[in-house]
């Protein structure tokens, strides 16, 4: 085995039972049609079918299925991987040898079938179990040894009309056998080695530190994210890291700023900062906890509106976490649906996350530099004025606006404003009136939840609601006749977020055609560890 981790272990189990299926197949479909042949040439065919050649050729196509079974079944120990991974090659190989010694008509012609069987076998298994270049070479040598002596064996009991009478011909026979076997042992090793080591580049190329990458979850404006397993932790942990076509230096400021101001924030609302650092080729990245969720922009889309009071319960905790970021001093600048999760964590469903604070602004000490005054950050659909016609006077309202913006889009469906390009849609944010929401959806919309969505929307920061806190608690004294109560939130998630998920996911695979790549430069990464060292071997 390649080494002792448990990703290790659960890769080559997995391998071990797909090359035992592979194999399996293969010597089952030979069995198969050595069977309809000798059926088709042989008078007495039934005798032929339990001939013990064909016994055996069925026993080496049973051990190949019982590799399968018994690593499909279940995760393995080092020590029994070992055991039926070799034990499993030397034992078909053996009753391969077996099948052509016993064959009545056994010639040097029937040593090179086998050899070719062995070889081949031996060949993709090396392809398919990963395995440093030494192990795999003493394993498929060990597994070849019946070979040569099959062929000595065949040799010197039929040594055919052109060598018989001479004593040497057995060995002859058998060295040549062996000098096959040796280039089959020398291609499986190479085979081995090559596998093995771009498996280990792309090991090298997706660890972060104590982070392994493991598929591509999101892309934003400033850095995308991947899922991503702790060398030692088992907590669930998404990375976000600056990709290198976007590693100028004004961005990755901002990037290094938004994870040290995150950080700072421990609400359960907000998403939590584990870790940071930049990798030994400089890509800047952050772990962050795992949210195995669904966004607000996803809900919309796949779900449609959503019932006032549930819009009311997702405003009130997005409130709550805007609180403490606003106490500090720190200004959201891109709230919008896609940066607001759902969950259903610890039993508690419709959690809310607010994720994704790649353009905060400290308001009290912003170097000087990393936000140009003239630059508008932020998503059109759900930008202030303020932030279009000037962004350094972005406040804790510029926020409201957006959240209000969100929840105008709960509960129609829709933007408060549309537009052919966005230069349309940020004229609008700045000159027009939006229409309220119960002209604009098909669901009913409470007269005070109303209110105070079109108060956040309000041209003038002044206008709305003087905090997060006063709106949240505004929002908790609608006195709404509908609530949604724990319960309902625990329905919706049996019952109807499992379709939500599916379409994100058929979403997901329609847009993802082209592979998800990051650029990582191998030759500054560093190859130390008993994994790296077996790369040079």
């Amino acid at each position: 085995m390649p080494s002792n981790t448990e990703e290790d272990r659960r890769l080559v189990n997995q391998r071990i039972a797909y090359f035992g299926a592979v194999m399996g197949l293969l010597s089952l479909t030979f069995f198969v049609f050595t069977g309809l042949l000798g059926v088709a040439l042989n008078p007495d065919w039934k005798r032929h079918l339990l001939e013990p050649p064909r016994l055996l050729h069925l026993g080496a196509a049973s051990v190949f299925g019982s590799l399968w079974w018994l690593c499909r079944k279940g995760r393995r120990s080092s020590f029994q991987l070992n055991v039926l991974d070799v034990g499993g090659l030397v034992l078909t190989s053996s009753l391969y040898s077996l099948m052509i010694a016993w064959a009545p008509a056994s010639n040097f012609l029937q040593s090179l079938i086998l050899t070719l069987i062995v070889v081949s076998t031996l060949n993709t298994h090396a392809v398919i179990v990963p395995a440093t270049a030494r192990r795999g070479a003493w394993v498929t040598t060990l597994a070849a040894l019946p070979v040569p002596i099959t062929a000595y064996y065949i040799a010197a009991r039929h040594p055919g009309e052109k060598l018989a009478g001479y004593p040497w011909a057995p060995l002859v026979a058998a060295l040549f056998v062996a000098m096959w076997c040796v280039t089959g042992i020398a291609t499986a090793a190479l085979a081995a080695r090559i596998v093995y080591g771009l498996r280990e580049r792309v090991r090298a190329a997706t660890e972060l530190g104590q982070y392994t990458l493991e598929e591509k979850i999101g892309e934003g404006g400033m850095g995308t994210v991947y899922r991503a397993r702790h060398a030692l932790l088992r907590r669930p942990t998404a990375i976000k890291l600056l990709s290198t076509e976007r590693g100028e230096q004004l961005q990755i400021q901002r990037f290094e700023r938004e994870v040290q101001l995150t950080a700072s924030l421990a609400h359960p609302n907000t998403i939590a900062i584990y870790d940071f650092g930049h990798t030994p080729d400089g890509v800047f990245y952050y772990a962050m906890e795992f949210i195995e969720g669904i966004t607000l922009e996803d809900l919309v889309r796949h779900a449609g509106p959503q019932p006032a009071a549930r819009v009311a319960h997702i405003l009130s905790q997005v409130c709550a976490a805007l609180v403490e970021a606003h106490h500090v001093g720190l200004v959201h600048r891109d709230i919008k649906p896609a940066n607001v999760m759902l969950s259903l964590r610890g039993c508690v469903a419709d959690q809310v996350k607010v994720l994704d604070f790649g353009l905060v602004k400290e308001l009290h000490s912003e170097a000087v530099g990393t936000t140009a005054q003239n630059t508008i950050l932020g998503t059109p659909l759900y930008m202030a004025p303020e932030s279009i016609s000037a962004p350094a006077l972005v406040s804790p309202r510029t926020d409201l606006y957006a959240l209000g913006a969100v929840g105008y889009h709960l509960l129609t469906g829709r933007p408060v404003f549309e537009g052919e390009t966005i230069v349309d849609v940020c004229s609008k944010h700045l000159l027009a009136e939006p229409v309220p929401p119960s002209r604009n959806g098909a669901l009913d919309v409470p007269a005070g939840l109303e209110q105070l969505i079109m108060a956040c929307l309000s041209k003038a920061p002044d206008a709305r609601p003087p905090s997060a806190a006063s709106l949240r608690d505004a929002i908790s004294e609608l006195g709404l006749t509908t609530r949604w109560t724990p319960v309902d939130a625990e329905r919706w998630w049996h019952a109807e977020a499992p379709k939500v998920r599916q379409s994100v996911q058929a979403e997901l695979r329609l847009r993802s055609s082209a592979p998800a790549t990051l650029a990582i430069d191998l030759t500054r990464r560093k190859t130390d560890g008993p994994a790296r060292r077996a790369l040079l071997q």
